[in-house]
This record gives structure tokens, C-alpha cells and sequence, in this order.
């Protein structure tokens, strides 16, 4: 298998250091993250030579030892099929936008798919990588293409009821939901905001027996006990993500997640100015107007996208991170703790910068132990960061051995 220069230029915008720090991003596998005080951040580089054979390529895969990711490398050699190699992309396309890395994620994704065309996993990554970035049409034209190379791959429902769900259409949703059987905790909970608890309730109570421990099925299981959702179990249930079909606004993320945020902020106020309710737009504008230092202006955007969209996790995040810009540290800190613990979605790609958050705050008042706890936990979310990183080994060097 021979890999291009073509292939690799997809790689181009991957937005943190140098070029070689570019590859090393997508080629070097995180290194682990060492809980003493000579913790360090390591990446290896490798030797890329093109020939007519791939001599081999190095990839990570995550893994989990004692509460701390290790990420073990797995070498292949020549004759690796390509399929292999792509199953390795897309599961690393997962783990960058689960850390917000959107362009190195759509960037595995679409490498993951040059490799294995009819692979249903790199598309199913590609879709994901692309929602979350901002670009909803791309997302649901990769979702269904895995319809059509795979008829009976029923997670594509459940990817398309999700980017409906987002974009406020939940009509379309629920049609999409209804024929993917992973989507009974997404129905239910739909059911439950529209106020047909007579559908929900036999759903909650079979989702309840299956996974207890599930903390939106305990939202739900405590919403058909008491027989109506008060505002908190609302907000729990609300949409926690803002999409968007509108062009301008996809177009305005992608400029976002190329760091250009002078430009992207145009383009979002572009957008609002056709459609004032966008609130992916509103939100994005936000975002920029903190980037390039007007947190004022940005708080503002945040407060008008949480009043529509309460639950929004980037737009608590942004809030609070605005909080902190503006001196608020207090305000800053209840969002976040309110964020990590009592929202039900763990897995959101928010939290990582939560607990960053959280353990600068930390950091910043000289309690170092506690920025360790935190900035650990944003690490694990987010291996690539490398800010976090260095806070990191700060406090470590800054705390007092026992």
C-alpha cells in the first residue's frame, strides 16, 4: 500500500505548531501521562518514507491502566492491509473530536477513508468529526453513505436522529430513531420533552432494568415517577448541543477551527443577520469574541444562546470561561463544577475544558494538589493540548512531596 503526498496534504491544517509538529500530531501516538514530578511530554517523530511499498506506520491505541490512558503503539508492517490501517484512523478520528480537535479529527477520518473507501467505520468517524466541527449537511451525506455501502448498519439512524435532534427538527428525529434499536434512550427522552409520557413510560422502565447506572436514565426514570418533567429534569433532557444547516455558519466554523477568528466572527454575524435565531452561529460568535479578547461582547452571545438553549455545554463553557476572562472566577467556577458533576453527559467534548478550567483555577490560587486532580482529568480527555500538559507538570514541580 503507498501513500501519497496527496494523502498527506490533508493533513495541512491541523492547526498547533510547526509543520513536523503537524505530522508528529496525527503520526506520534500521546505519550502517557506520568503522575510524578518529572512528568514530561514526549512525542516520538518518524522517518516517513514514500516508495512503492509503506515500510511501516506507527499509530496509537488507547488503553486504560490504573485510571491513566496508555497509549500503546502498534507497528505495522508491509502488507498491513489498508483496511486495518483505517479502523486505526477512525478510532483515532473518535478520540480527537472527543477532545475537540476537530480538524485533526475530520482529518483521520477522511485519510481513514482514501484507505478503505467502503468502510463503514471511517465514514461513521468522518460523520461524527464533521458534525461536531459545524458542517451538518457533510455529516449527514457521511452518515448515509454508510446506508449505502452497509443497508443494515442501523447506528447511521441513530446518527442521523442525532443531527436532527441538534438542529431542532425532531419530527424528522424521531422517524430516524424509531429504526435504529440504539436509539431507545434518545426516543425516550425525546418522548418525555414532547410530554407523551404514556409512550415514554414502558421505555423508561425497560431502559431503567437494562442500565441503572445510566445517569439520563435515571433523569428519565425520576421524570415518569414524579408523571412531569420540572424545569431541572427539562434542562437535563434539553438538546446539550446547537447545530446548524445554515452555509454560512458551517462556513464560519471551519474558519473557527482554522483559528481565524476575526474572520470566522464576520461570517457568524453574517449568518445571524439571515437567520437570528442560529444559535450554532450565536454561539460560534461567541466563541470568537473571547479568542480575540472581547469576553464582554462574548459574554453577551453566550447569555443569549442559554436563553434559548439552557442546556448547551459550550455555551456554559464559554460562559464561564468568559467569567474567569472578566474576573468572575467565583461565577467560573460554579459552571464548571456544575458541568462535571451534576449534567448528565460525561462523555461530552466539553468537559475536558471544564476540568482544565477548573484546575487553573486551582493552579492560580496556589493550591496544587487540587490543579493536579483536575488538570489530570482534563488530560485524559485531552491528550493533545498542550497547555494543559504544562500546567500540569508545573503543579507537579510546585507541590511538596509528602
Amino acid at each position: 500500500m503507498v501513500l501519497n503526498f496527496k494523502s498527506f496534504r490533508k493533513l495541512g491544517r491541523l492547526r498547533r505548531g510547526s509543520e513536523a509538529d503537524r505530522l508528529d500530531a496525527f503520526l506520534a501516538d500521546p505519550d502517557r501521562l506520568r503522575s510524578s514530578q518529572d512528568e514530561v511530554w514526549r512525542r516520538r517523530r518518524l522517518s516517513l518514507a514514500f516508495s512503492s511499498l509503506l515500510g511501516g506506520l506507527l499509530l496509537g491505541a488507547g488503553g486504560m491502566l490504573l485510571g491513566l490512558y496508555l497509549w500503546k503503539p502498534v507497528i505495522f508492517q508491509t502488507g498491513a492491509s489498508s483496511a486495518m490501517m483505517a479502523r486505526i484512523l477512525a478510532s483515532q478520528a473518535q478520540t480527537a473530536w472527543r477532545a475537540k480537535e476537530l480538524d485533526q479529527a475530520v482529518s483521520h477520518a477522511q485519510l481513514a477513508i482514501e484507505l478503505a473507501p467502503n468502510l463503514v467505520d471511517a465514514w461513521d468517524a468522518l460523520a461524527l468529526s464533521l458534525f461536531y466541527s459545524g458542517q451538518t449537511v457533510q455529516a449527514e451525506q457521511a452518515a448515509q453513505r454508510c446506508l449505502k455501502i452497509d443497508a443494515g448498519y442501523t447506528r447511521a439512524y441513530l446518527l442521523l436522529g442525532d443531527f436532527s435532534f441538534y438542529t431542532g427538527d425532531w419530527k424528522q428525529a424521531e422517524t430516524y430513531w424509531r429504526k435504529a434499536p440504539d436509539a431507545k434512550r434518545s426516543l425516550a427522552g425525546l418522548l418525555l420533552l414532547e410530554n407523551r409520557f404514556e409512550e415514554a413510560t414502558p421505555r423508561v422502565r425497560e431502559l431503567a432494568r437494562d442500565r441503572p447506572d445510566d445517569p439520563m436514565v435515571r433523569v428519565m426514570r425520576e421524570a415518569v415517577q414524579l408523571g412531569r418533567l420540572t424545569p431541572e429534569l427539562q434542562r437535563k433532557l434539553a438538546p446539550d448541543f446547537v447545530a446548524s444547516r445554515n452555509p454560512d455558519t458551517a462556513k464560519a466554523w471551519d474558519l473557527f477551527w482554522d483559528s481565524r477568528y476575526e474572520e470566522a466572527s464576520t461570517v457568524f454575524s453574517r449568518a445571524l443577520s439571515k437567520s437570528p435565531q442560529d444559535g450554532s452561529a450565536i454561539i460560534g460568535r461567541g466563541w470568537c469574541l473571547l479568542q480575540i479578547g472581547s469576553p464582554r461582547e462574548a459574554q453577551s452571545a453566550f447569555d443569549q444562546a442559554l436563553a434559548f438553549w439552557p442546556a448547551s455545554y459550550s455555551a456554559l463553557n464559554g460562559r464561564a470561561w468568559t467569567n474567569k476572562a472578566l474576573g468572575q472566577t467565583e461565577g467560573a467556577e460554579a459552571i464548571w463544577r456544575q458541568l462535571v458533576t451534576d449534567f448528565p453527559r460525561s462523555e461530552e467534548m466539553e468537559i475536558p475544558s471544564c476540568y482544565k478550567g477548573l484546575g487553573t483555577l486551582h493552579y492560580e490560587r496556589g493550591d496544587y494538589a487540587g490543579a493536579i486532580y483536575y488538570l489530570t482529568r482534563a488530560r485524559l480527555g485531552d491528550p493533545f493540548d498542550r497547555e494543559i500538559t504544562s500546567l500540569l507538570r508545573s503543579s507537579l514541580d510546585r507541590q511538596p512531596l509528602p
